[in-house]
Parts: structure tokens; sequence; C-alpha cells
């Protein structure tokens, strides 16, 4: 059931990437790994066509891939900073200073946190 909606998922973002090409987009079907994948479905060479299959197993593969990259780099960050409570504190109170209270989001600028990219 979940691997059904995830395809579908997919296959919306592909038709979305399509729509988009069709109606004039001037960066066609992205140039994202996806764009990539959607203009290949459509290379007017057959030998160079890849299925709507292929496309979904692609994607399922790096979001796999990029899951338990994240999970293995948030749990040795997790493990340092727990073994380094000096690091831990400077890094808590700049992140504080910089954010507040409030969780960072995607819009902020994380690379102005000095304490953490000193110590990579």
């Amino acid at each position: 059931m979940v691997e059904h909606e995830i395809e579908e998922i997919i296959i919306r973002l592909i038709n979305k990437r399509e729509e988009c090409n069709r109606m004039g987009n001037s960066s066609g079907y992205g140039s994202d790994l996806l764009g990539l994948l959607v203009k290949a479905k459509h290379a007017d060479n057959k030998d160079e066509r890849v299925t709507l299959e292929d496309i979904i197993d692609e994607c399922k593969t790096f979001y796999a891939a990029g899951k338990e990259t994240t999970a293995n780099l948030l749990s040795w960050t997790a493990l340092l900073l727990a073994i380094n409570k000096d690091w831990q504190d400077k890094a808590r109170r700049e992140a504080m200073e910089l954010f507040g209270n409030r969780s960072p989001t995607s819009d902020d600028n994380i690379g102005r946190l000095k304490v953490v990219s000193k110590h990579k």
C-alpha cells in the first residue's frame, strides 16, 4: 500500500514536469535528476529512452540512499555532540544567539554557524 502511494506521488511529479514542458516553461523538464530522467523518457532516439518504471525505480533508490546517508550523519553528529560537551555547549549558545527559541528553517542561512563549521 505504501509503495503504491509512493509510486503515485512520483507519477504526479513526473506529470507536473511534463505539463510544465508542454506549457512552454523555459526550464523544460527541470535541470535536476528527475528532470533529466523525464527528458530521457521523451528522447527522440528509442535506444536512449527510459521507461516510467525506470524513473520510479531511480527515484526510490535515491530516496532510500539519501535517507540512509542522512540517518548516518545524524547518528554520528549526536554521538560526537554527546561525547564533546564543551563543543555541544558552544554550538548550542551560538544557535540560540542566531535563532533564539525558534527552530531554524530552510530559509535560514545555517552557514552562519561558525562553531559548527570550524569542526568539519
